[in-house]
């Protein structure tokens, strides 16, 4: 019987259809051997999945996520650069304040709290430097290689792929996080607060607005902590991912086209905090 090959296209639940292999079928029936969905004919000439170019978007949304986390903690870490800039000026204000003990002893040379407030007027210097510490997260280098980091950790996803996806990064644009979903341990069903949570979301102006453009693609990315196995990990991030996309199209109305990517086990958002790590990210971009 003549060989036949093609792909499924049950993304949902199928594993072969998520890494978009390839499936050579020399029986009668032209059906997935994993779940049993019809097979899409390839030819020879096929393009390049589309599912790769989804998974391009979510390495630049990525890259935006990660940008914003470095912008908040250098927004709480100016004082590291100020302290560094004026050495010299730094020191004497500090010591300044012990002194007061000292004078009483010493109260002949009053000259010496003079000299303190001369060196009290170069504390307006540090007011130069905040306008520079901001600067540092706007390096587009540093943030792609952290996203660049995130996109290797990404499970049964083959190194070509990988490699088109990086690639991808360095150019996507028009991306933005709609919602993030939090869960309990070991827990992949939503509840009534969860569901409550993710129409409020969807609801702020400026989610509503980008969900009026039906062509918007939804990237729906599981993620669980890593506690446990990575088998179990894996399958708990998919679960909860396929029930965030299910309470979108049942409970939320939308119909835009959306992608599951199961994580697996991770500790990106906090290495000590396995609780952040136990979360659903809907993102959002154009094709």
């Amino acid at each position: 019987m003549r060989q036949r090959v093609g792909k499924c296209t049950n993304y949902s639940s199928c594993q072969l259809a998520f890494r978009n292999e390839k499936i050579t079928v020399v029986t009668k029936d032209f059906r997935c051997p994993e779940c049993g969905s019809p097979l899409e004919p390839l030819s020879p000439k096929k393009q390049t999945p589309y599912l790769l170019y989804v998974l391009a978007g979510v390495g630049a949304v990525l890259l935006l996520a990660i940008g914003a986390i470095l912008w908040t903690f250098t927004q709480h870490h100016p004082p590291i650069p100020v302290v560094q800039t004026p050495p010299t000026a730094t020191p004497e204000p500090l010591l300044s304040i012990p002194p007061p003990t000292v004078t009483p002893t010493t109260s002949p040379p009053s000259p010496p709290p003079t000299v303190t407030p001369t060196t009290s007027p170069p504390s307006p210097s540090p007011t130069v430097t905040p306008t520079t510490s901001p600067q540092p997260p706007a390096d587009p280098n540093n943030v792609r290689a952290t996203v660049l980091k995130r996109i290797d950790q990404i499970p049964n996803l083959q190194e070509t792929a990988k490699d088109k996806l990086r690639d991808a990064v360095m150019q996507a644009k028009d991306l933005g996080l709609l919602l993030t979903v939090t869960f309990d341990t070991a827990r992949a069903n939503l509840t009534p607060q969860d569901l409550a949570s993710i129409k409020e979301q969807l609801a702020q102006p400026k989610n509503r607005e980008s969900l009026r453009d039906q062509t918007l693609v939804l990237v729906v990315l599981g993620f669980a902590d890593t506690r446990g196995a990575d088998v179990k990990s894996y399958d708990l991030s998919r679960d909860r991912a396929q029930s965030v996309m299910t309470a979108l199209r049942d409970q939320c109305g939308l119909r835009n086209e959306m992608h599951e990517v199961p994580m697996g086990g991770t500790a990106i958002f906090d290495p000590r905090d396995y609780a952040k790590n136990r979360v659903v990210e809907v993102w959002s971009g154009r094709p």
